[in-house]
Formats: structure tokens, sequence, C-alpha cells
């Protein structure tokens, strides 16, 4: 799931490094995975994606516009089945997804126990003649969980996903978990670790299995970089992959 390589659920924002009085935030890196899903043949994506996020109170706004090259396309950046009159390269604007998340929990209350609900929606930006996209519009609803045990804070993802159907398809509409743990190396410097499953979308499909390691570098007081490498386990998640974002709070 791409949206958690890059990187994981919003809460790791806070937990990687100390929180900033910052309010808007702009991202940019690059994201690469390469598979067979289940095909005798390879495809590669390349994901570059510009990201702003900004806060305000409990609440917190994201946006997502990404820029996608995929060789023999297969599968689409969040693991869907795709459509359409493929060329061997495609590339071109990839969907663009919007979530807004409520702070429940912030960890104020003295058991370091933080607790995040996330709504998203899919935006169809992509052509879907091109397989960047499925053409249609996703939903989804998440509740992000972060817990401290001493130097180590674990954290878990459970949510939903409603998928629009293109012409001729009727995809099943999964839940979705991720788990995992951070941990803080230097005061600048985390590392962890995260594993992610999705429920089958198709029923030939297969679910979606990816392990993920994860660093985290704050090089300033404004800036910030994570490093990450997958493995996937499963015919809907990529052999392998991994990127790096890089992001500046104002």
């Amino acid at each position: 799931m791409r949206t958690a390589r890059l990187i994981l659920p919003g809460l790791l924002v806070f937990l990687a490094l100390p929180a900033l009085a910052e309010e808007f935030t702009v991202s940019t890196g690059l994201d690469y995975s390469r598979g067979k899903y289940g095909s005798p043949t390879t495809s590669e994506t390349w994901y570059v994606p510009v990201i702003a996020r900004y806060e305000t109170g409990s609440i917190i706004y994201k946006l997502t516009i990404p820029y996608l090259r995929i060789t023999n396309p297969s599968v689409g950046p969040d693991g869907e089945p795709l459509a359409g009159d493929c060329g061997s390269v495609e590339s071109g604007l990839g969907d663009t997804v919007a979530s807004a998340g409520f702070a429940l929990l912030d960890g104020s209350r003295g058991d370091g126990l933080m607790v995040d609900l996330v709504g998203k929606i899919k935006l169809p930006t992509a052509d879907e003649d091109s397989c960047l996209g499925t053409g249609k519009a996703d939903y989804s609803a998440q509740i992000d969980l972060a817990q401290a045990f001493g130097a180590i804070t674990s954290f878990a993802t459970l949510g939903w996903k409603k998928f629009g159907d293109p012409s001729g398809t009727d995809f099943r509409d999964p839940i979705f978990a991720s788990l995992g743990f951070v941990t803080r190396l230097a005061p600048a410097t985390s590392v962890g670790a995260v594993y992610d499953w999705r429920q089958k979308v198709t029923s030939d499909g297969d679910e979606i299995q990816e392990f993920t390691l994860f660093l985290t570098q704050r090089l300033s007081p404004s800036w910030k970089v994570q490093l990450y490498a997958l493995k996937g386990f499963s015919d809907a998640s990529p052999d392998s992959g991994g990127g790096l974002l890089l992001s500046h709070s104002f």
C-alpha cells in the first residue's frame, strides 16, 4: 500500500521525532517498486508525490498529487487491478488523494496514548486508458493508534476502503491494517518497522502483505528526510521496493 510507504500513517510524523510548533509542511520524494503481481512480466513503478499538510488545532488536512511512471502496468499504486489499453511504458499525473484527520487523543493525558480518526478520498485525476488509475473515486476511513512503552512506541492502523468500480469490474471493499514500532537512536534519528495487510480486492486476487523498514533523520528544525525499504509477500504486493521522502515545515 503506497500510502503506508510514504511513509506510513500520519501518526509517524509525530512519533519519529520531537514535534515542533509547525502548521504547514510540504514534502516530496521518490518511491520505486517492482514485482510480477502474479503475471509472467515484471512491472516497475516510479511514484513522485508532492504532499501538502496543514495542521490546525486537532485537525490535520493533507493533499497528495503524484507523478507516475509504470513499466508493463499490472496494478495501480494502491495494489488495485488496472484495465485499459496499456502500453509497455505509461507516465503522467496520478490520482490525487485528499484526507482529513482528527486527533481524539494526543498523548497529553500522561499515558502517551495517541488516537486519530482519518478519512480519505482518492480523486480520479489519473488517465485510466493509460493504466495510471481506475478512473473512479475511492473512499476510506481508518483509526490510527500509538502507545509509548519506554524507548519504543508501537502503532497500529485499522481501516476500511470503498473502491470505485470501473466498467466491467466489481471490486470488493477491503479491510486493511498495519502494525509496527519506532524507536529513537539519537535525538534527531529514529528507526522502525511496519507490517501492512489488506484483504483481496477481487475474488481471484490476493491479499496485500508487505513489510517495511524505515529511518527518519531530522536535518534541521525545519527539514527532515525519511528512507525506507520494503519486501512484499503476495501477488498483490511488489516483490521489493524503497524510497525517500524529504519534508520542509514552515
